[in-house]
């Protein structure tokens, strides 16, 4: 049987254990973290002597009196810093969430409030386009001709031409139905043949002339008829014009008649395609 120098044992124990206090005094670890902390030196001192027998161990810790580890002073100076973590917290939040958004959500992060208000009224202004700004001034022109008359609702539609064919358009529905008051009619509907037309509209015809279904198609049955006339006549003039008034020839015509013809569609069709 082995004999053990129990001195010496209980020497290198003490020295042991005075090693240990200090480096643990020197380590800093939270009041919640003593038990674990005490436990993870107390495994590595045991395992510096791995043939003590269980009993002299056992009776060497039991023995003393409970190890105590004080809180360093300088650990409990020592705060947490909180806003910091939040500041983090938040920057982390905000990176994955950019990874998911589109480039229109984007764009709606960067934009300040007053950013988006200019770009959505500049949005919502028409484009600066030249026909449409003389469609508008032409609307306006004519409008203000045949306000209060049956007419007044074919304007947009009359827009759709020239000043030139517009002007022998709102001109000749002057001279012939004084803007829509004397128009043939059919089962007591108006047939918006304001021309004197004699070709048949989509309605057939009626009283001799011409009965279409709405103002838009009666407009543009006269338009396209007046630009095929403009251009085989070469010119809108309405001395030009005045076979809408004898056909292909005005020798049952009075002259009388023709030139009024001529200067009552005159009248209103400089106002419009001379502007």
């Amino acid at each position: 049987m082995n004999l053990i120098d129990l001195d010496g044992l209980r020497r290198l124990a003490r020295r042991g254990g005075q090693f240990l206090e200090r480096i643990i005094g020197s380590v800093a670890v939270p009041k919640q973290g003593w038990f674990s902390g005490f436990a993870v030196f107390s495994f590595g001192f045991l395992s510096v002597f791995p043939a003590l027998p269980d009993q002299l161990a056992l009776g060497r810790f039991e023995s003393q009196a409970p190890f105590v580890v004080e809180e360093s002073p300088e650990f409990a100076s020592q705060k947490p810093d909180y806003e910091a973590l939040c500041l983090w917290k938040k920057d982390q939040a905000k990176l994955a969430s950019l990874e998911s958004v589109s480039l229109k959500q984007e764009r709606e992060v960067e934009c300040d409030p007053e950013e988006k208000k200019l770009l959505n009224e500049a949005a919502l202004e028409p484009a600066n386009d030249p026909e449409q700004a003389e469609g508008k001034e032409l609307g306006n022109t004519i409008r203000e001709i045949v306000a209060g008359y049956p007419m007044e609702e074919m304007v947009p539609a009359i827009t759709e031409y020239d000043r030139e064919v517009a002007g022998l358009i709102v001109g000749i529905a002057k001279k012939e139905s004084n803007w829509g008051k004397r128009v043939p009619t059919k089962n007591g509907q108006d047939c918006f043949n304001y021309w004197g037309y004699k070709g048949a509209g989509s309605r057939g015809t009626a009283m001799g002339h011409g009965c279409f279904g709405s103002p838009e198609e009666a407009v543009q049955a006269i338009g396209n008829r007046l630009e095929e006339l403009v251009a085989l006549r070469k010119g809108s003039d309405p001395a030009k014009m005045v076979v809408w008034k004898c056909g292909s020839s005005c020798a049952s015509h009075s002259d009388a008649s023709v030139k009024k013809w001529i200067s009552d569609v005159n009248l209103y069709y400089r106002q419009i395609a001379s502007n």
